[in-house]
């Protein structure tokens, strides 16, 4: 077994049924998925913040060859499926919400890194235009000058959006692709033989 999976075999457990690896979290109850601030039903619910990141966090994290599964583990004895219903519909909800999100915020960043595209190498055209004369003064030099530094100033512009803010945005959205596609299962703690509650 290669020492990747042995490190993820002993941080993730693994869901025999599926070999997937498990995205675990411990509730008291099903509200702890959701803000405790967001009165609306689960269906609409907003995601608890820290879940959340702990979810994309996580799911980052496994690399992307491996199937992921999101397990929630209650209390014995407190399960209800038709609320763990609500929860799904609740989860797929805000993942696609957030999917909706990044696709709006990578669709304006591409339109102005291709305005800044058109800008930089407008701005060098026109300062490339402006230098042609054999003799120049030193109102028409200067101003060459802050042309060429800001035909480029706008180039780097697009250059960071696409390769560093993009890429970013797109690390995310694959992120929340793979969650909304994994199962979201639901189970109980096993009781202690000793009838005691774990702390």
């Amino acid at each position: 077994m290669p020492r990747n999976d042995e490190f993820f075999n002993e941080v993730y457990s693994i869901d025999q049924a599926n070999n997937a690896y498990m995205i675990e979290v411990a509730l008291d109850r099903y509200t702890d998925i959701f803000s405790e601030w967001d009165p609306a039903p689960f269906k609409r619910r907003e995601l608890d913040p820290d879940l959340q990141f702990y979810l994309e966090t996580s799911a980052d994290e496994i690399p992307a060859r491996y199937a992921i599964e999101v397990c929630f583990t209650l209390p014995p004895a407190t399960r209800n499926d038709p609320m763990e219903q609500d929860v799904r519909v609740g989860l797929r909800n805000s993942v696609d919400f957030k999917l909706y999100l990044l696709r709006k915020e990578i669709r304006l960043i591409n339109i102005r890194t291709l305005q800044y595209v058109m800008a930089g190498l407008g701005t060098l055209l026109v300062a490339r235009l402006v230098s042609e004369p054999a003799e120049l003064n030193l109102v028409t030099a200067v101003l060459t000058e802050g042309l060429f530094i800001g035909g480029w100033v706008f180039l780097w512009e697009a250059v960071s959006l696409f390769f560093f803010s993009n890429r970013d945005l797109y690390n995310r959205y694959r992120t929340y692709k793979r969650l909304r596609r994994s199962q979201v299962i639901f189970k109980e703690t096993e009781p202690r033989a000793d009838g005691a509650q774990d702390p």
